[in-house]
């Protein structure tokens, strides 16, 4: 290049240009200027900026020379600036737009770009002034956010007198709202309707006396009505629930709500409901209540009979109880005569005749019987009044079921059944009663082969499984049918085919078993098919 020329600068940092033919300003002018400038050359960068530039943006004209003035413009507003100074070839390019400062607050600017050309008409850079917008910018978005604020009240006050004309419109209630001068501006078709006016647009307008005037008629006592009315509203005391007759019988309840607004009267709210549907309900309510407490009454009648009834019952099976042990006592002694002095008749039955003989053992027989069942009476009383204490040692439930099937084996052998024991023998000794066991198992062998056909067998299976021995007996004779199990362990109750088939015995044994099974803290069930034979199984808990 030729000998350069001096350029636009400031008198501090100070830079000479390349440009062969620069177009700028004076220094003088540019220092008095009320506006940043910045001179750019091709490349975009800063040749000159005047002292109002770095006022703006916090830097010293050596920080500024050298760099381009869109780096300081905000990252959100710089893409479209960049894209309107595509255009500053042809015509001045004015953009606002926002500036990040070293230092200081963001600042809203408004610029105004040139070309600049050499003398061959080349590209030479740019000349851009900028002037501080913040003051006119910051009014404008209050003045934005102002009328915003005031649009939404329009909206919002618009929208809530729309949505109380139309619950004013849609109230349940008939609604009468008056000004402070006494004339309707609101009143619903609900009012209207209670008050065979029509329309509720005929009341807008009038005045509420008038509007009194011409209601009062619907009322069983008008003057009572008008009184009422006058009152209220002259005190401009709220009332609330003023009930009042109407002529056709129904009831109408009023309340009255002076409008006060910021402690100043503006009108009046009257409220009405047709309480004709509610007095009837409460009405129903009150007999269904009463109803309610007859039919309580009734109920602890009917328990305190029932508790009578349950504690007669209760010492009517204590009075049975004793009954029964004292019975079986007396009788004990007689019968134990009977069976003595038939024992020594039959020492001497060489004298007596051969049917002699027959009768006597049929009388001993059954004296035997009687004393069993006698026996069996006074210890089942025993067992449920808790009068026997157990005689607790360590029991071997397989060598004690053992020891009952070898002592049953000769008498099942006389109704041609056989008794046989298996199971486990290991497991530990239970704390029981071994005599009370003993029965136990005697009664339900007894039972099985009683109701076992000839030729069957009856198994006695012992089991030790998680804490608990079963025992279970089980037979293949004629069974228990099935709607009467649930009562097998009843007192003196027998199976209706035990009955039918002839077998003997008394209904006890079962209930005996229980009991004791009981007071080991055992449980006893069964299982059977009719015809098809039973199996009672016993659960005792091991040791602790």
């Amino acid at each position: 290049m030729g000998a350069s020329k001096p350029g636009l600068g400031l008198a501090t940092g100070r830079r000479s240009t390349d440009f062969e033919q620069a177009q700028a300003a004076p220094a003088e002018l540019a220092q008095l200027a009320p506006v940043g400038i910045v001179q750019s050359d091709a490349e975009g960068r800063a040749v000159f900026v005047n002292e109002r530039w770095c006022a703006m943006t916090g830097l010293r004209a050596d920080q500024a020379l050298g760099t381009s003035w869109l780096d300081l413009v905000h990252p959100d507003d710089r893409p479209l600036i960049e894209q309107e100074m595509t255009a500053v070839g042809r015509r001045e390019v004015v953009i606002d737009g926002r500036l990040r400062p070293a230092r200081g607050a963001e600042l809203w600017i408004q610029g105004s770009a040139v070309s600049l050309q050499r003398p061959d008409g080349q590209p030479a850079g740019t000349l851009a002034t900028f002037t501080d917008i913040s003051g006119r910018k910051h009014a404008e978005a209050e003045r934005e956010r102002l009328l915003t604020a005031e649009r939404g009240a329009r909206i919002s006050l618009s929208d809530q007198t729309e949505r109380l004309d139309c619950l004013i419109a849609s109230a349940i209630p008939g609604v009468l709202i008056t000004d402070e001068q006494g004339l309707v501006t609101h009143a619903n078709q609900s009012f209207a309707t209670m008050f065979g006016i029509g329309s509720p647009d005929r009341l807008v307008g009038t005045s509420a006396a008038g509007v009194v005037r011409r209601i009062k008629a619907a009322f069983a006592d008008p003057g009572e009505f008008v009184r009422r009315t006058s009152e209220a509203f002259t005190a401009r005391n709220p009332v609330s629930g003023d009930q009042l007759a109407c002529a056709d019988g129904r009831t109408f309840e009023c309340d009255y709500w002076p409008v006060m607004v910021g402690g100043r009267y503006r009108g009046d709210m009257w409220l009405a409901w047709d309480m004709s549907d509610r007095k009837a309900l409460e009405t129903q309510r009150q007999e269904l209540l009463d109803a309610e407490l007859r039919a309580r009454r009734a109920a602890e009648l009917a328990q305190r009979k029932l508790e009578r009834q349950n504690r007669q019952l209760q010492e009517l099976g204590e009075a049975r109880k004793d009954f029964v042990a004292t019975v079986s006592h007396e009788l004990r002694t007689p019968l134990t005569s009977i069976v003595s002095f038939i024992d020594l008749m039959q020492e001497e039955a060489d004298g007596l005749s051969e049917d002699g003989a027959h009768f006597l053992s049929i009388i001993q027989r059954n004296a035997n019987r009687l004393i069993r069942l006698v026996g069996d009476l006074l210890l089942l009383s025993q067992l449920e009044s808790g009068m026997v204490p157990l005689e607790l040692a360590p029991v071997p439930i397989p060598e004690l079921s053992r020891e009952a099937v070898r002592d049953a084996s000769a008498a099942a052998a006389g109704y041609g059944v056989t008794l046989d024991a298996a199971g486990t023998s290991d497991g530990p000794m239970v704390q029981g009663d071994p005599l009370r066991l003993r029965q136990v198992l005697d009664n339900l062998i007894a039972n099985a082969v009683k109701f076992s056909h000839p030729g069957d067998v009856v198994r006695v299976v012992s089991t030790w499984d998680a804490g608990v021995w079963r025992i279970d007996v089980t037979d293949t004779g004629i069974g228990i049918p099935a709607a009467e199990i649930d009562h097998l362990f009843d007192r003196f109750v027998r199976a209706s085919n035990a009955r039918t088939s002839g077998r003997p015995g008394t209904g006890l044994g079962l209930s005996v078993v229980q009991a004791i099974v009981d007071l080991h803290g055992g449980r006893i069930t069964v299982e059977s098919a009719l015809d098809h034979g039973a199996t009672f199984s016993i659960y005792l808990p091991g040791p602790a």
